[in-house]
This record gives structure tokens, sequence and C-alpha cells, in this order.
């Protein structure tokens, strides 16, 4: 058989190159496709996590979306998780009433997870150093009380969305009467759309009846009958205060001044001299300037702020029944109910 020819070498030798270069393509588009489906298909990985709190008692709230929502799981217990990847986290909280809340991230390895709760209600019970020494006696009772009845009870308010901030017996400077005062934070899912909606009543009359009846509705009518229960511990207690505070928006008008502007011409004559003819030529000139223009732009904004809506209530006036829509109606019968300006 014949060598093959020059030409024929040539076109075996670019046969075999194209090869070689389709199956170097075939296997890349191969490696990029499994790149991009492992991209777009990220491992869901479902974890139980065992969840501990000193103390124990705490209730566990799981994050979805914006809000907590309560799992009514008591530490030490066990929360369902699921991660969308490997890097991915969770986040729960720990809350029991009188502690100060703890927020947690969870990874997706976490089998187990510890947590001390702080000390209990920290802003509560202080006094000024200069205080009557009858007001120091009186809140080291409460918070005998409070460590009494509600510490060693975690299922006190189970999954109410709020928690304490302060409490204490306080005495008017100008009557010398004695107050029970509390302040409660809201949680942001606090009452939900029924206090939202509420929160945003345009006539303000209506905005505090809405307002005091989910928020009585949402727990505080239950908090107040216990403060009814306690203020028995003090003879000369008149008065219950219960302040909760919650974030909101508001719309508020900004005017700032701002520069606008338009392009305006005019022909200006001119004399200029020529030095061709050696002397001064009359010229008209199309000559253009930027003329700025002040204004007042006035914008609605809605802004985050720190509400709050106040409940004053003779102790007299609380039913001793417990009954949390007897405690509501006497609320709105004899007691008084303030906003936040």
């Amino acid at each position: 058989m014949p060598a093959p020819d020059k030409k024929e070498r040539h076109t075996a030798t670019a046969s075999l190159f194209s090869l070689r270069r389709a199956a170097f393509c075939t296997y890349l588009l191969g490696f990029v496709s499994v790149t991009f489906a492992t991209g777009q298909n990220a491992q869901t990985i479902s974890r139980t996590v065992v969840v501990n709190s000193d103390p124990p008692g705490a209730i566990i709230w799981k994050k979805e979306g914006r809000d907590y929502t309560c799992v009514n799981t008591v530490t030490p217990g066990t929360v369902e998780l699921t991660f969308h990847g490997a890097n991915d986290l969770q986040k729960i909280r720990l809350r029991r009433f009188g502690f100060p809340g703890k927020n947690l991230d969870i990874k997706s390895t976490d089998e187990r997870i510890d947590a001390a709760l702080g000390e209990p209600a920290p802003k509560s019970f202080l006094t000024a150093d200069d205080a009557p020494p009858d007001v120091k006696q009186l809140n080291s009772i409460l918070k005998t009380e409070f460590e009494k009845t509600l510490l060693a009870a975690p299922e006190a308010f189970r999954c109410v969305p709020f928690e304490l901030k302060l409490i204490k017996v306080m005495k008017n400077k100008d009557t010398q009467a004695l107050t029970l005062g509390a302040v409660i934070n809201l949680d942001r899912s606090f009452g939900g759309p029924s206090f939202r909606s509420a929160s945003h009543a345009g006539i303000e009359e209506e905005r505090r009846q809405k307002l005091a009846q989910a928020t009585l509705e949402g727990g505080i009518a239950d908090l107040l009958a216990w403060l009814r229960h306690v203020s028995v511990k003090f003879p000369d207690l008149k008065v219950i205060i219960v302040t909760c505070m919650y974030s909101g928006t508001e719309t508020s008008l900004h005017t700032e001044r701002v520069l606008t502007g338009h392009m305006e011409g005019k022909f200006v004559t001119k004399h200029e001299f020529d030095v061709k003819t050696d002397q001064y030529v009359q010229r008209d000139v199309y000559e253009q300037q930027w003329v700025s223009v002040p204004d007042d732009v006035t914008t609605a904004n809605d802004e985050e702020v720190e509400k709050s809506i106040s409940f004053i209530m003779p102790v007299a006036e609380i039913p001793d029944t417990g009954d949390k829509k007897a405690v509501s109606d006497a609320v709105f019968a004899g007691g008084k109910i303030v906003l936040s300006k």
C-alpha cells in the first residue's frame, strides 16, 4: 500500500486535532454542568438540637421570618431546625419571665447548646442610696415575693411575647403615695395584626381603645392580676402602673432645600480687534449659562420609633378573681390608659 502524500497526512492530523479538541470541550462542558447544578441545589439539613439553660425552665422560641415563634418547649429540651446548606445559621431565643431573654445562633453541626440567662430582673428592686429606708425595705420584700412566686414557677407567662424589664416599689415625692411599677418590653409580633392595625388608627381615642384591648388580651391583664395578688403584701400600696414599650412606625414629614436648574442663553454684542483689518469689529455672540433654582421639597417617611402604652390602676379596682376579662373590663371602667406622645 502506497504511503499517504503530504496533503493526506495534513488532513489526518487536522482530523485528529479536531477529535481531541471536541473531547476536551465535552469534558469541560460536563464539568461546568455539574458545578452549576450543585450550586443550584443547596443541601437541606434537618437536625434536632438539645438546648440547655442556666437556670432551666426557659421556653424555646424559633425565629421564622422576622419574628420568633414559641415552640412551647421548656429547657432542657430539643428543637427541630432546618438548615439550607452547611454554612447556614438558624436563630432561637430562650425566654423565661423575669430573666433577660437570650438570642442564640445555631450552626448545622451543633448537636447541643448551653446558655446562661443572666441575673433575674437585673434592673428591678434597685433604689438610690439616699432613698427612704421604708422604700428600700419594701423593695426587699418585693424581691422576696418575686422570687417565691414568678421565679419559682417557669410556667408563669409561658408563651407570652413580652419580657419584664423592671419592677419596683416607688414613692411619689409630692403625695408620698406608694406605687408598684413595672416596665414590659413587647415583641414586634405582640398582638399580631390587630395590635399593628390599632397602632396606626388615625383618631387618638380609637387608637387608645384598640391598643389597650389588644395589649390586655395579649397577657397584660394576667400580669395586672398577678400584681394585684402581690400588692396584698403592701397594705399602703394604692396604685399599680404597667408601662408597655414597643417599636412602631410613624410617618414624619421632612423638608429639604434642593437645587434644580436650567440653561439660559442670549446674544451678547462684543467688540473685538481684528488683526487682519487692523481695526475693531462688532460681533453678536450667543452665550449660555447655568441658572440654579432653589426649591423646598417635602417628603413623607416612615420611621421606626419607640412607643409605649401605660395602664394606671387603683389597686382596689382590680378584681381579685384573676379572670382576664374581668380585669380588662375594670381597666376600662376605673383605670387610666396613657399613650406615648
